[in-house]
């Protein structure tokens, strides 16, 4: 084989792979419902007491109650636990952790099945360089609602950074 023909090889193995990779992503997702425990374009809760990054699926009334307890730690009386039908549904969680200010914030957008599971996308929010912000700590959390599924479930975060809004 000569050098040209080897090159001509290997770009049309390279485009035939990636036709295929594209394909199949393209043809095999499809979206999922998915509800937001809060109306509006922010976390749930900016307060969740719940210090370190976490994402994770609950799908049983002990672990909703335990997270709905940790997450609630700091309010006295804490709110009341929203009921979640655990035989037909379960709650996705994307916690952003401790941030030293009011200026971050998650949000659960969507859900979507592929052939290797259904994928949560989530977005991260963190405020641009020298936006005022409050200097509070906070601790944003956001949860949605996504039928139950045996489905692997994974998260994708996306992350933006939000201008200071003009004065």
């Amino acid at each position: 084989m000569t050098h040209r023909q080897l090159i001509v090889a290997i770009l049309m193995a390279t485009a035939c792979r990636s036709a295929i990779a594209a394909a199949q992503h393209g043809l095999r997702t499809a979206p999922v419902s998915l509800s937001r425990l809060r109306d509006g374009s922010t976390a749930f809760s900016s307060y969740a007491g719940i210090g370190d990054p976490l994402r994770t699926v609950i799908r049983d009334s002990t672990a909703w109650r335990q997270l709905w307890d940790r997450m609630n730690r700091p309010f006295v009386p804490a709110p009341a636990l929203p009921p979640i039908d655990f035989g037909r549904e379960m709650v996705v969680v994307a916690a952003l952790g401790s941030r030293p200010n009011a200026g971050y914030d998650i949000v659960i957008e969507g859900a979507e099945r592929d052939s290797s599971g259904i994928e949560i996308s989530v977005r991260v929010a963190s405020p641009a360089a020298g936006c005022p912000v409050s200097t509070a700590m906070t601790q944003p959390i956001d949860l949605a609602r996504v039928p139950i599924t045996d489905q692997p479930i994974r998260f994708r975060d996306r992350d933006v950074v939000v201008s200071c809004a003009p004065r």
